[in-house]
This record gives C-alpha cells, sequence and structure tokens, in this order.
C-alpha cells in the first residue's frame, strides 16, 4: 500500500499544470520510504532536455517521471504501475 500526494498549489490549477506539462511536488510515501516525483509530458521534456544541452551540455533529473499528460489521473495511473515493482528504480527521499 502506498500514498499518492499531490502539491497543494494543485488545487485549481490543473488545468495550467497539464497545458505546462510539467509538476514537481508529487510524493510518494510507502512504508517507511518517500520519493520525491518530478512529471512531464513528452512535448515539455523534449523542450526541457533541448534547452539544456544548448546550455549546459546535459539533462539529469533523479525520479523523472514521464507521462501522457500531467494530470491527476495520468500521473496517479503511472504510480500504481510503479507501486506493482515496489517502486524499483526510485531515489527515495529523506523521510522528515
Amino acid at each position: 500500500m502506498y500514498e499518492l500526494q499531490f502539491p497543494d498549489y494543485l488545487s485549481g490549477y490543473e488545468a495550467e499544470t497539464e497545458a505546462k506539462g510539467y509538476l514537481v511536488g508529487v510524493r510518494v510515501v510507502q512504508n517507511d520510504s518517500a520519493y520525491e516525483l518530478t512529471i512531464y509530458d513528452t512535448a515539455r521534456l523534449k523542450q526541457e532536455v533541448a534547452d539544456e544541452m544548448t546550455g549546459v551540455g546535459y539533462f539529469a533529473a533523479a525520479n523523472l517521471i514521464v507521462v501522457p499528460r500531467v494530470t491527476r489521473e495520468d500521473i496517479s495511473r503511472a504510480v500504481e504501475g510503479m507501486s506493482r515493482g515496489n517502486f524499483s528504480g526510485l531515489v527515495p527521499a529523506t523521510l522528515t
């Protein structure tokens, strides 16, 4: 069992967030582990990678999740899929 937590600021801004194609502050808590997720849609990820490649020359992001649309539904579906693999591949955050 896990708990999926969306950032408080998302309420009322779902349409804007979907249009941006980017969301930070999504958190998954399972037992004694927590994972901070960065969510992108494919179009925004391509743009972000291209910008970073012309700037600093690389792109790196821990716990990056790519979904078709940055919506609660698509994020929830992706997290549900990852839960079946016990969130392997994700880096746990420090619980505070």
